[in-house]
């Protein structure tokens, strides 16, 4: 049970950000999808639909950090916040690397359908467009709810691809990635 209802809000966030389908004509019918399961391969090589769809949602998950990272790094006068963005900013990357690599060697495209959605655990543009006109100790106390909230929605996605994913590179990215997330948010808690 737990599975499918895991399974069920992945595709749900990817469902409600995706483009409405185009419209058919009255004597056209509307093609019938195949039913998905968790088990059923999307890609060449063997992903599941949860973990195509955890893939397809945590890449602009943690891109949407990116600048973010770059702007309190450039802008905090906190040396434990300074430090934290730049351990988040290279593990960050590298996780991208990593699950472009996972889709890449299944044969799955990369469809970025949620770059620019207001949806938890992305940090929008405008998120930092507003934390970058303020300053000192305001700036930094905003930096840290955004962080925090992005590390919190991107662990709770993490350990749904843990409860109900299936392939290998993906899990262990996954177990690495919450557990990341865990250590920043201890450390955000510290700083």
């Amino acid at each position: 049970m737990r599975r499918s209802l895991v399974l069920s809000s992945l595709v749900t966030a990817l469902v409600a950000c995706s483009p409405a389908p185009p419209a058919t004509s009255p004597t056209t019918a509307p093609p019938v999808p195949a039913p998905a399961t968790a088990a059923s391969p999307t890609g060449t090589g063997g992903l599941s639909a949860t973990d195509t769809a955890y893939a397809q949602l945590a890449i602009p998950q943690v891109e949407s950090a990116l600048p973010l990272l770059d702007l309190v790094a450039a802008r905090s006068g906190d040396p434990a916040l300074t430090a934290l963005v730049a351990e988040v900013g290279g593990g960050h990357r590298a996780e991208l690397a990593r699950l472009r690599a996972v889709l890449a060697d299944a044969g799955v495209a990369y469809l970025d359908e949620h770059r620019g959605h207001d949806m938890p655990g992305m940090v929008t543009a405008d998120e930092v467009e507003a934390a970058g006109r303020l300053t000192g100790a305001d700036f930094d106390a905003r930096a840290r709810a955004l962080l925090r909230a992005h590390f919190e929605e991107s662990a709770t996605v993490a350990r749904a691809e843990l409860a109900a994913g299936s392939d290998a590179a993906l899990l262990a990215l996954a177990g690495d990635l919450d557990g990341a997330r865990r250590g920043y948010l201890a450390k955000l808690s510290g700083s």
